[in-house]
């Protein structure tokens, strides 16, 4: 196969869950650290030797390495299993509790290869899996840290001594050492705003918040990119029609990669809170492709989500704009098939008491990210939240709202926007009243109390037209139901 490649690709499995495993900001801080140390290019070349290259047409995103050499005529398995046995040596190193995959195929472009080869392989389980060890003496004491695996050995921590596991060991490095890691997701967000350090434990981060919001919530947000299997599947597919889309398909990986890591840069620097401030009040977890899991103060949560949904939206379709006409134009006249519009992200956040344990609310972000794109079934930016404190650990009780709907076409406020702006300005007290009437009894006692104490007007934008308002398939006039839109205001001043 003339100018083809083998493409080896390496994964961190639940990397999310992974990272959240110890309680503390400084544990999962130094296991972010250390995954993107481990994972990046130079790292990765050192390890891998003249077995391969670090592969130029992937993105870069923390946890995945993905390394290629030239396809030769004979078989390849040997040289596959020589690299994955030197990566995941590697990477249990860096990581000894991290569970890994493998994957790899064979093509002359590796979207090709990527699309029709080692996504399929990943679905159908056809990956080699490396695993951390298990306890030889399962009577062994279990870390104090992380209560997972078995202690190795008793280590100085910032409150004393304690028994720690090997990857908590590893994670047990100071803060100044975690940030001054400019190839970390924090020290690389760092390097791009150039503000000072974000505090040192959730408890600091939290109180970073307004008084208003009681200095002691967080929100954790989940980002994930909308239809961007889809795209690069339909790029690979008519690349070989096209010179300009056989050119893009080279560059636009590590492009929309990029654009990840802008976004959130934007996002962090416009906050509120970091103007005033001027200090650095996202803390970013995994950060990379279309990837993202941050912790905030609760009351930025918004303003910030908002803010990266519709900056990610822009920059991808100003990367994907040159080759989406002729992708859509060869589509269209090879098969009949639909025009695609360019890929967009979807959101899922999580309020909380900064004391709630992490690797819950990752696991609950990541939920309320499904949600929000199974309901629109990620052909749209979305959101969808949860605040524990207010509501429990439990599914949502409102639907995921589109994006369009709180920001416009130029990332200004719309008139839902507007109106849950106003709102806010309703007392808490009374919002939990009519929160209270909506659920017991329904939208018609909820407006009726309203009307008593003067709060119509506020909540009318959320109601159905009021000649319909005893009909629930009636949307409102807003688009966003007056549930949910109290459970926004709770959030909501900063937005």
């Amino acid at each position: 196969m003339t100018g083809a490649y083998v493409y080896v690709d390496f994964g961190a499995v639940r990397i999310q869950q992974y990272l959240a495993r110890t309680p503390a900001l400084r544990g999962h801080r130094a296991a972010s650290n250390n995954l993107a140390r481990a994972t990046a290019a130079p790292s990765i070349a050192d390890v891998i030797g003249d077995l391969a290259e670090v592969n130029p047409e992937a993105g870069r995103a923390d946890g995945v390495v993905s390394v290629r050499f030239p396809a030769a005529t004979g078989g390849c398995e040997k040289r596959v299993q020589r690299l994955q046995e030197r990566m995941f040596a590697h990477l249990r190193r860096a990581l000894p509790g991290a569970e890994f995959q493998s994957v790899w195929g064979e093509g002359e472009s590796y979207l090709a290869v990527y699309a029709h080869s080692l996504q399929p392989k990943v679905r159908r389980g056809q990956v080699r899996h490396d695993l951390p060890p298990s306890a030889e003496f399962p009577l062994a004491v279990p870390c104090r840290m992380c209560h997972i695996d078995p202690v190795v050995g008793v280590e100085p921590v910032p409150d004393g001594l304690l028994a720690l596991c090997l990857d908590c060991s590893v994670r047990n490095v100071t803060r100044r050492q975690a940030v001054a890691d400019a190839g970390s997701p924090e020290g690389q967000l760092l390097q791009d705003i150039g503000l000072a350090p974000a505090p040192d434990s959730f408890t600091d981060l939290a109180a970073l918040g307004s008084a208003a919001s009681g200095r002691n919530h967080l929100a954790t947000v989940a980002v994930d990119g909308n239809a961007f299997g889809l795209f690069f599947r339909a790029l690979a597919d008519e690349g070989g029609q096209d010179a300009r889309l056989r050119e893009a398909k080279a560059s636009i990986s590590t492009a929309l990669s990029l654009a990840t890591r802008t976004a959130l840069a934007n996002a962090a620097l416009e906050l509120p809170l970091t103007v005033e401030r001027e200090q650095l009040c996202v803390v970013p977890h995994v950060v990379g492709g279309d990837d993202v899991l941050v912790s905030l103060p609760a009351d930025q949560a918004w303003w910030f989500t908002l803010t990266f949904l519709k900056e990610f939206e822009r920059l991808v379709r100003k990367e994907t704009a040159e080759v989406l006409e002729p992708l859509n134009e060869l589509r269209a006249s090879r098969a009949g098939l639909p025009a695609l519009e360019a890929p967009t992200a979807s959101a899922g956040v999580v309020f909380a008491r900064a004391s709630h344990p992490l690797n819950l609310l990752v696991e609950s972000a990541g939920m309320r990210l499904s949600e929000a794109k199974a309901a629109f079934r990620g052909r749209q930016a979305s959101v969808q939240w949860l605040d524990i404190t207010a509501d429990g650990a439990e599914h949502p009780g409102h639907p995921p709202v589109a994006l369009h709907l709180l920001r416009d076409g130029d990332g200004g406020q719309t008139a839902a926007a507007a109106a849950l702006s106003r709102l806010v300005k309703v007392p808490a007290s009374h919002r939990a009243r009519l929160t209270e009437a909506l659920r017991g009894s329904g939208p018609l006692t909820a407006a009726a109390l309203a009307d008593r104490v003067g709060h119509l007007d506020a909540i009318r934008p959320f109601l159905p037209p009021l000649d319909r308002i005893d009909q629930l398939d009636v949307p409102s006039v807003s688009g966003i139901g007056l549930g949910a839109a109290l459970n926004l205001a709770r959030w909501w001043p900063c937005a």
